[in-house]
């Protein structure tokens, strides 16, 4: 065999060998990846985390690793972290809904509600449908005193679909009845409001405490950088949507009303379980999930719960604020169990309040 035949049969070789290891690395990846998501849908977060963790190592722009490690470390109440991963995956893969949102929502958690607005302004005019990003802002410009542009959000939350938002929109703001909505095209260049990466910090690591009780989960940082304008001062959905009212207000009085009566059940030596918030302390619970917890510290979990005409708990959250401990196995376990009750069929299409899991430790 000559000599360029040699070369040309060895680097054949070569080639195929290296694309065979490619998709041998793309398939584990993979594989990780959708273990992760399963972990990440069934509220497993912590445990998502540590499979993101593995996916991002390998290739940080892989689906959605980055965004959704975001999101689990949001939901185990991670605010710095969960403010990182936004801020890296802008930065690798250009800003989207996505990222503005989890950015708007850490910087919520974080009390930098200017920020928060900021990036919530930027998720509206990236995804002018989404009725979730105008409730978060609404819920933002409440806590504020800025009623009109609470309201506002709200009633187009409610147009686009969210029960939730609808009991706002109706009980705080008189809104009569809901209005089709005619989505328009966004004008606004959305510039999320951001700090700069905390180049000290590692954000692979999910601190076992890294939460604080008091409502202040994560340390400040420095103020928002200037390179976003704020839009506090204009319109919420200004040149986004455009609400069409071609029909007569019906009042509807199919709503919850703010009753705080206190479903408390005794789990066992260790836990009782208090359940209240527009009437749903008053409603039946048709299925409580076995909860064993073994922790050393006395204290409170609180997660905000919505749960459906079907008794299904369609969202759980933890609540930092009203929590006195964060430690993040409990966390966790109190956000899976929480989305494993079964309540009985109602009347409204959504009701919200919260869950306080009551831990006395060993």
């Amino acid at each position: 065999m000559s000599a360029s035949l040699k070369f040309i049969t060895l680097s054949v070789l070569a080639f195929f060998s290296f694309d065979l290891s490619a998709q041998i690395l793309d398939e584990e990846t993979g594989f990780i990846y959708v273990k992760a998501e399963y972990l990440y849908e069934t509220g497993r977060y912590d445990e998502a985390i540590t499979q993101y963790n593995l996916v991002i190592s390998k290739d940080p722009k892989y689906k959605e690793a980055l965004i959704h490690r975001g999101w689990a470390k949001y939901a185990m109440a991670a605010y710095k972290g969960s403010k990182i991963d936004a801020l890296h995956s802008i930065e690798l893969k250009g800003i989207d809904a996505e990222a503005a949102a989890l950015l708007g929502r850490s910087f919520a958690a974080m009390q930098e509600d200017k920020a928060a607005i900021n990036s919530l302004t930027a998720a509206v005019a990236l995804q002018p449908n989404n009725a979730q990003f105008y409730e978060w802002r609404g819920d933002l410009y409440e806590d504020d005193g800025q009623k009109l542009k609470a309201c506002q959000d709200y009633e187009m939350s409610m147009n686009l679909g969210s029960p939730s938002a609808e009991v706002k929109a109706k009980n705080l703001c008189g809104v009569k009845s809901k209005k089709p909505v005619e989505i328009l095209s966004a004008n606004t260049d959305p510039k999320p409001n951001t700090h700069n990466n905390d180049n000290n910090t590692d954000p692979n690591v999910l601190g076992d405490n890294e939460v604080l009780s008091e409502g202040h989960q994560q340390e400040t940082t420095t103020q928002p950088s200037g390179n976003t304008n704020s839009s506090t001062n204009t319109t919420p959905d200004e040149d986004v949507v455009r609400v069409v009212d071609d029909s007569e207000p019906v009042i509807d009085e199919n709503l919850p009303k703010n009753d705080d009566s206190v479903n408390s059940f005794v789990i066992d030596e260790d836990l009782t379980i208090e359940i209240s918030g527009q009437e749903l302390g008053k409603r039946q619970i048709k299925e409580v999930p076995s909860i064993l917890i073994l922790a050393d510290e006395n204290g409170n979990v609180c997660i905000n719960i919505c749960v459906n005409k079907q008794g299904e708990v369609t969202t759980a959250e933890f609540n930092g604020t009203m929590s006195t401990i964060a430690k993040k196995s409990l966390v966790s376990l109190a956000l899976r169990k929480a989305k494993e009750f079964e309540f009985a069929n109602g009347k409204y299409d959504s009701q919200c309040g919260i869950m306080v899991f009551k831990i006395k430790g060993s």
